[in-house]
């Protein structure tokens, strides 16, 4: 377990008071459906798609699709996760397609396995576990745990009754914010994940939020420090 740490004083008043939620953000529609729009119905999904997306709207797309249709969930949420940058797009398609041209390949039949069996696994038996399995058996190969963390935070808050067991993303700008406070998360392996959901846990504890809920927060950090810097890339 890493020591403990006391709640980073820039983080402190977030905790303490009511919080606002990000605001939903724009993407470049129409390079997503370009790279992903051959892919079974994806073209028509990707058009009929809010023009702007938040965690809670993501949250319902996955809670809606996630069971019966993975590609269709799990791609508002890596859009989500990927923001305005212009290399997501083909990085996405990658993925799906275990192809690194996927603009003449189809979905991969074992990729739609493993997102499935991620997503019954972390809203069986929690974070922790899902991180596991999409870290081993439902190994993908192009997606580390920067975004599998975020497919694992909207499949658990489309399915879980406690904050408590909702996952927090864990990613570079995240361990980039904890390395800046004194604190070094071993990435890419479950035991690091796992202290990393004990930490964010204690923090949280005594204003009644869960992990994700603490690492929501610290994005509203990152966020504002970009802003500052004239970085407006959204997280």
């Amino acid at each position: 377990m890493i020591p403990s740490h006391e709640v980073p004083t820039d983080l402190l008043p977030l905790l303490e008071s009511p919080f606002d939620a990000q605001m939903a953000f724009s993407y470049p529609r129409e390079s997503w459906s370009r790279w992903l729009g051959h892919l079974g119905q994806l073209e028509p999904f990707i058009d009929d798609l809010p023009a702007a997306l938040d965690r809670p709207t993501v949250t319902e797309l996955v809670a809606t699709h996630a069971q019966k249709d993975p590609v269709s969930a799990f791609v508002p949420a890596m859009i989500w996760g990927h923001g305005n940058s212009g290399y997501g797009p083909y990085r996405v398609a990658r993925v799906l397609t275990q192809s690194n041209t996927p603009l003449e390949s189809q979905v991969d039949q074992s990729v739609l396995r493993k997102l499935a069996d991620g997503y019954r696994v972390a809203a069986a038996d929690g974070p922790i576990a899902g991180y596991y399995r999409m870290n081993n058996e439902a190994y993908i190969k192009h997606l580390g745990p920067a975004f599998f963390t975020k497919w694992l935070h909207f499949s658990t808050a489309a399915t879980a009754t406690d904050p408590a067991g909702v996952a927090p993303i864990l990613d570079r700008l995240v361990l980039d914010w904890l390395h800046d406070h004194d604190i070094t998360i071993r990435a890419g392996q479950t035991p690091g994940y796992e202290n990393y959901v004990s930490l964010l846990s204690s923090w949280g504890k005594p204003y009644d939020l869960g992990p994700a809920q603490v690492e929501e927060r610290i994005f509203r950090l990152i966020r504002d420090a970009q802003e500052a810097e004239g970085n407006t890339e959204a997280l």
